[in-house]
């Protein structure tokens, strides 16, 4: 039997009445993104072109970055936008619609943050697992949540195959600085290209929830204890 499609929509509907959609395939196995096939590429999604320092690819096995590859359509309809530009931004999924009147950079925040992680990138693959219940719009509270519980889950799969899980989320910190790395380095990318900030702020604000996220971690995560009441032993 073959597993459900998961192909998601964004729309983008203008003051003037223009409309701009983004289909976004992914392979219903693995939330990686199925991308169409161009003829030609611009410069800028050359491997090296601002490479990230903590890329593991080699320009002989990847000539060009797969996360520039996987946002290309969005950079190129949004480079001369500025990110204040308000739009009536839909998510059709075969679930349900989600939509919200938006400035630019939350919508085409939101859309990145879908294929970023799902252009085959190892390194920000990391939070592709969350794709699984995309959250267009999402809260820095609702964005910490997800990710905990998908980091957590994730180290019990690496526990499951003989690795050594961390439970105390004594790690976090370096994956998330990982990602922190990989966003500002594809900002720099971005930069070379952008002729106003739609891109470059969406960009930003999906680094600024991920800083968040470990702010949380390591200063409010006991917030989230009383929510797990329920489940903890009381003191003796």
């Amino acid at each position: 039997m073959s597993e459900p499609r998961r192909d998601l929509l964004y729309r983008f509907t203008f003051q003037d009445g223009a409309v701009r959609e983004f289909p976004v395939r992914l392979d219903p196995r693995t939330l990686k993104v199925e991308l169409r096939p161009r003829s030609s590429y611009p410069d800028w999604t050359k491997l090296s072109f601002c490479r990230c320092p903590n890329c593991p690819f080699t320009e002989d096995v990847r000539p060009r970055c797969p996360t520039a590859e996987s946002v290309l359509d969005v950079v190129e309809f949004f480079q001369d936008r500025h990110s204040y530009e308000k739009a009536l931004v839909e998510i059709v999924t075969p679930a349900r619609t989600t939509q919200k009147r938006a400035a630019l950079s939350e919508g085409a925040s939101s859309l990145l943050g879908l294929l970023m992680p799902t252009g085959g990138c190892p390194i920000l693959g990391l939070l592709r697992p969350n794709v699984l219940t995309h959250l267009p719009f999402a809260t820095i509270d609702e964005t910490a949540f997800r990710t905990l519980a998908m980091y957590l889950l994730a180290q019990f799969f690496v526990s499951q195959r003989g690795g050594s899980g961390d439970w105390t989320l004594a790690r976090i910190g370096s994956f998330i600085e990982e990602v922190h790395l990989v966003n500002r380095h594809f900002s720099l990318r971005l930069g070379s290209t952008c002729l106003k900030d739609a891109n470059l702020n969406a960009v930003s604000r999906l680094d600024a929830f991920a800083h968040l996220t470990d702010r949380i971690v390591r200063c409010k995560g006991e917030d989230l204890a009383p929510l797990f009441d329920d489940y903890l032993v009381p003191p003796a």
